[in-house]
C-alpha cells in the first residue's frame, strides 16, 4: 500500500514539475505523462484493473468516513458498541494467561480498526461498552429497579451446569441433545442459589404486544411460540407446617385460576428444591413421601393447597379428579352448571356467583394486588436465570445481610466495580469469593458487616437495554434521559442475527415493557421494524466424543481426526466464532478482493435471512467483479462518446433510436420502483444488485448514437451509480467524480454538487407512473431477436404465464404455433424470454 501511494504521489509532483517549466505544453500531452484516478489526477482510466481497484478504495475510504459523519448529523442514529462481559472473552483470556480486562480492550480496539477498514461508518461518538463502569453502572441500577418491584429474586434452584465453562446456563443455552451452547460440554444438574427475574409476570403484555409488530415477519410466531398459551397463572404461597409458617413461598401454576378455592394437592417433582438442599421444608415433606402413589408426586396434608409445577383443581380436570381420589385426597366443588350450559362460582368467597369468565378477571386480578402472583403466563415460560459463577461480567448490586436478608446497595453508591482478582482458572466456585476486601462490606441497612453477592450477571442482562444508552450515552446521572430516548425510539430497523429472534429480543422486549412501567419511556416495544440476517459460517470440526472444537492446527485432514488422539470428528457449518475456531480474518479477503466486492458479496450470495456458508471459490464473487468492471466500462463509455467532434443532439435520433432510448428510460424507472422497494420493504439486496446488473445489460447493450445523444443514457446511469452507492460507496464515488465531470451533459442531473452519497435518491419519473402497466417483452428463438410483445407488468417474471401471453400472440402464433418448443428460458435481469426450439 505504501508503494502505490508513492507511485501516486511520485506522479502528483511529476504533474506540477511539468507544469511549472513548461506553461504553455497542451494539457491532452500533459495527461499523457501520468497514471491516476480521475478524482485524484483529472485522467479517467479506460480499464477497471486490480491496481485500479485498490487506488480507487485508497483514496474514497478516508472521505467517505468524514461524508457519513457529516451525514449523522441528520436524523439517523447509526451506533456501534461492545458486548464485552461474559465467558468467550474470560476462556480466552485463562488460555493465554492475561486479565480479561486487557485482552477484551485490545480486542475492541483490534475490532475497531477492522469495521473502519471496512469501509463501515457508525456514530462513533455514541459508543457503549457493557464492560466499563459507566455502563454497567446503569445495568446494576436497573437490576435494583427490578428488585424494588418484586421482579428480582433469588431462591435455590436445580440448574444446568456447564462442567467445562463452571457455570451455570438458562434453558435456553443447553442445545436438544443436552450440551452447553457454547463449550460443547454434556450439562449437569446442580441444586444452587440463584438470581432470577420474573419476566413471567410480563409473558401476557409481551405475547399480545406481537399484534402491534406487523413487520417482525417469522419472529412473531418465533416469539409466540416461545412465550406459549398464556392461559392460566401462578400463585404464591405461604408454605405452612402444622399450622406454622416455614418461611418458604412457593409458586404454584393453574390453567384455571378462576376454580381456585377448590383446589386438592399440589404437583412437586421429587427433583424439586423443597425436597433437596436447605429447603426447611425437605424434612417434614420427606417424612409423608408415600412411595407408588401418584409416582412422580409428594403430598402432605400439612400443607396448605400449594405447588411448584401444577396447582391441581379436580373440578376442572377429569385427571387430576382420578389422581385425588387415588392419594385418598377430599376437596370442595366450586363450578356449578346451569341449564344454558353455562358455569357459575360456588364456594368461593367473594367470587361465589360470578361466570368463569368474570371470576378468572377479578381472581388473577385480586392476586395481582395482593402481591400473590396472578400474572397470565404460560405453563411452560419459566422465569429468567441470570447468576453466573464467573469474574468477567456484570456483578449483581446485592449486599447479603445475617440480619436484614438480601438488600440492594444504594443508588447513589453505584457502581459496584467489579474488582481485580489475583488469578483465574475457570474452575471451582465463583472467582469474586477471593477478593476478600470487596467482598466483606457493611449491609447498608443496618450498618452491621454484610458480605457481597458474588455471582455475575448473565450478559443478556447487559445487551436487554444498550438501545437506551445509545439515545444517550454520556450521561452521568441515569441511564437515559426520558425525552432523548423517546426522541429516537422506538428503533425504525433493528439488524440483528437470526440467533437472537428469541432469547435477546424476548429479553430487550421485557426491559423495555418494564421501563414504560417504571415511567422512564413512553412506549413499550423497543423495535418497530426487524430483519433478521442469516448467519456467515465457517466450517467447524467437533470431537465427537467430548464436543470440543478443534482449531486446524489439531486436525490431521487426510484423515478428519485429531492429531493428538486420532478421534473421530465432527465436520459441520457453524455461525464463525472464536470459541469455534472457525473465523475467518477479513483482512484476508479485503487483501485479495477488496472493500466493495466483499461487500457485495455478501449481500448478493444469498437474500439476507440466508446462511452463508463462507467459500470464497462461490460464483458470486466472480459475478460481482465482473457487475464493478461492466461499471466502469459504462462510463467510459459515455465519456468517450462526449468528448469527441460530434456534439449531442436528441433531435437527430431516429425512430429505431428512439425506441431503444425509451426502453432505457422504461428499463430505469422499473429499476429505480424495484430497488427502492427492496432497500426500503423486504431488503432483498441480493434482488437489488440483480436488477442493477439487469439496467446495466441495458446500457451495455445501447447503440453508439442513443449513448451520444441521448438524455435516457445518462439519466439511467446516473441513477444506476446512485443506487449502487450504498453497497460499493468506493467504486460509485469513483465513477461519480468521472460522470459528473462529462462533457456536454444532456440533462440536469449531472449538474448537481457534491459527490454520489450527497446526490438525492432517485425518483420515479412521473409519466413512468402514468404508462400502461405492460412493458416490451423481446422474443428470441434460439438465441435470435424476432420480435417483441407487450405484457402486463405483474406477470413479467412469471414464466408460465408469459410464456402463455406469447403463444397467443399473433407473433407467437405466427412463429412458434407449428413448432416444438424444448424449453422457454425468462430473463430475471431484462425483459426479455428466449425459446428453444427443434430446427
Amino acid at each position: 500500500n505504501s508503494h502505490a501511494w508513492q507511485l501516486l504521489y511520485e506522479g502528483y509532483f511529476m504533474l506540477l514539475a511539468v507544469c511549472s517549466r513548461r506553461p504553455l505544453l497542451d494539457a491532452h500531452l500533459i495527461r499523457l505523462s501520468v497514471r491516476g484516478l480521475f478524482s485524484e489526477s483529472g485522467v479517467w482510466e479506460r480499464d477497471y484493473k486490480v491496481e485500479t481497484r485498490r487506488r480507487v478504495e485508497q483514496w474514497w475510504h478516508g472521505r467517505i468516513q468524514e461524508q457519513c459523519s457529516m451525514l449523522f448529523v441528520l436524523q439517523v442514529l447509526n451506533p456501534m458498541g461492545w458486548d464485552a462481559f461474559g465467558l468467550p472473552a474470560e476462556n480466552a483470556a485463562i488460555e493465554r494467561g492475561l486479565d480479561p480486562e486487557d485482552w477484551t480492550k485490545s480486542n475492541i480496539e483490534s475490532m475497531r480498526k477492522q469495521l473502519d477498514s471496512l469501509g463501515l461508518c457508525f456514530n462513533w461518538d455514541r459508543e457503549v461498552t457493557t464492560c466499563l463502569p459507566d455502563y454497567y453502572k446503569w445495568t446494576q441500577y436497573l437490576f435494583i429497579k427490578l428488585f424494588e418491584a418484586g421482579l428480582a429474586y433469588q431462591k435455590e434452584a436445580l440448574v444446568n451446569w456447564d462442567p467445562e465453562d463452571q457455570t451455570v446456563l438458562a434453558d435456553e443455552q443447553v442445545d436438544e441433545s443436552g450440551r452447553s451452547w457454547r463449550s460443547g460440554a454434556a450439562v449437569e444438574q446442580r441444586l444452587l442459589k440463584q438470581w432470577f427475574i420474573k419476566t413471567t409476570n410480563y409473558a401476557k403484555p409481551l405475547l399480545d404486544a406481537l399484534a402491534d409488530l406487523p413487520e417482525w415477519y417469522g419472529v412473531k410466531s418465533m416469539q409466540a411460540n416461545w412465550i406459549g398459551d398464556c392461559s392460566g397463572c401462578f400463585f404464591n404461597h405461604i408454605m405452612k407446617v402444622d399450622g406454622r409458617d416455614s418461611g418458604e413461598v412457593l409458586a404454584a401454576y393453574t390453567g384455571s385460576p378462576e376454580a381456585v378455592f377448590g383446589a386438592a394437592y399440589v404437583s412437586v417433582l421429587p427433583s424439586h428444591r423443597l425436597l433437596h438442599g436447605s429447603s426447611t421444608l425437605k424434612t417434614a415433606l420427606l417424612r409423608t413421601l408415600r412411595p407408588g402413589r401418584g409416582e412422580k408426586h409428594t403430598h402432605t396434608h400439612t400443607l396448605t393447597p400449594e405447588g411448584t409445577d401444577v396447582r391441581c383443581i379436580p373440578d376442572s380436570s377429569e385427571q387430576e379428579a382420578e389422581l385425588a381420589q387415588c392419594l385418598g385426597l377430599s376437596w370442595i366443588s366450586v363450578l356449578k352448571t346451569e341449564q344454558d350450559g353455562t358455569q357459575t362460582l360456588i364456594n368461593s368467597d367473594e367470587f361465589t356467583g360470578q361466570s368463569r369468565a368474570e371470576a378468572f378477571n377479578s381472581v388473577t386480578q385480586k392476586a395481582r394486588e395482593r402481591n400473590a402472583g396472578g400474572y397470565l403466563t404460560s405453563a411452560k415460560l419459566r422465569d429468567w436465570l441470570i447468576s453466573r459463577q464467573r469474574y468477567w461480567g456484570t456483578p449483581i448490586p446485592i449486599v447479603h445481610c445475617s440480619a436484614c436478608g438480601p438488600v440492594p446497595v444504594p443508588v447513589e453508591e453505584l457502581p459496584v466495580m467489579l474488582p481485580k482478582v489475583p488469578s483465574l482458572s475457570g474452575k471451582g466456585a465463583s472467582p469474586l469469593k477471593t477478593a476478600q476486601d470487596w467482598l466483606r462490606c457493611q449491609c447498608p441497612r443496618c450498618k452491621e458487616p454484610a458480605e457481597r453477592e458474588t455471582d455475575t450477571m448473565d450478559t443478556f442482562v447487559d445487551s436487554s437495554w444498550y438501545y437506551f444508552r445509545y439515545t444517550d450515552p454520556q450521561n452521568p446521572l441515569r441511564p437515559f434521559e426520558r425525552s432523548r430516548a423517546d426522541h429516537w425510539m422506538p428503533v425504525d430497523v433493528y439488524i440483528g442475527g437470526k440467533e437472537h429472534a428469541v432469547m435477546h429480543l424476548y429479553y430487550s422486549r421485557f426491559l423495555s415493557h418494564f421501563c414504560r412501567d417504571q415511567g422512564m419511556v413512553s412506549h413499550r416495544e423497543p423495535f418497530r421494524k426487524l430483519l433478521v440476517q442469516g448467519l456467515i459460517k465457517g466450517q467447524t470440526f467437533r470431537v465427537a466424543e467430548t464436543g470440543q472444537y478443534l482449531t486446524k492446527e489439531d486436525i490431521d485432514f487426510s484423515g478428519v481426526c485429531c492429531v493428538d488422539s486420532g478421534s473421530r470428528l465432527q465436520v459441520t457449518w457453524e455461525k464463525m466464532s472464536k470459541s469455534k475456531h472457525n473465523g475467518l480474518d477479513p483482512q484476508e479477503v479485503l487483501q485479495q478482493y477488496g472493500l466493495d466486492t466483499m461487500r457485495l458479496y455478501l449481500l448478493y450470495a444469498a437474500p439476507p435471512e440466508q446462511d452463508i456458508l463462507w467459500d470464497v471459490k462461490t460464483d458470486a464473487i466472480p459475478g460481482v467483479l465482473r457487475w464493478q468492471a461492466r461499471l466502469w466500462g459504462l462510463i467510459t463509455k459515455l465519456r468517450a462518446a462526449r468528448e469527441g467532434p460530434e456534439t449531442p443532439n436528441p433531435s437527430v435520433l431516429n425512430k429505431r433510436e428512439r425506441s431503444e432510448a425509451k426502453k432505457i428510460w422504461e428499463n430505469k424507472n422499473y429499476a429505480i420502483t424495484q430497488v427502492t422497494g427492496h432497500f426500503t420493504e423486504d431488503f432483498l439486496f441480493n434482488a437489488a444488485i440483480s436488477r442493477l446488473m439487469g439496467l446495466t445489460n441495458t446500457l451495455s447493450q445501447a447503440s453508439s448514437r442513443v449513448v451520444l445523444h441521448s438524455v435516457e443514457f445518462e439519466e439511467a446511469l446516473a441513477s444506476l451509480c446512485v443506487m449502487a452507492a450504498p453497497m460499493c460507496p468506493h467504486l460509485a464515488s469513483e465513477l461519480w467524480a468521472g460522470l459528473s465531470q462529462v462533457r456536454n451533459p444532456l440533462g440536469s442531473v449531472l449538474l448537481g454538487k457534491g459527490s454520489v452519497l450527497q446526490q438525492p435518491w432517485p425518483s420515479v419519473d412521473p409519466e413512468y407512473l402514468q404508462t400502461p402497466d405492460t412493458l416490451q417483452l423481446s422474443i428470441r428463438i434460439n438465441n435470435k431477436a424476432c420480435g417483441s410483445v407487450s405484457v402486463p407488468r405483474e406477470v413479467a417474471q412469471d414464466a408460465q404465464k408469459v410464456q402463455e401471453l406469447v403463444l397467443n400472440s399473433p407473433l407467437g402464433a405466427r412463429l412458434l404455433s407449428e413448432r416444438v418448443i424444448k424449453k422457454a428460458i425468462l430473463s430475471p435481469r431484462t425483459a426479455l424470454i428466449n425459446f428453444l426450439v427443434d430446427e
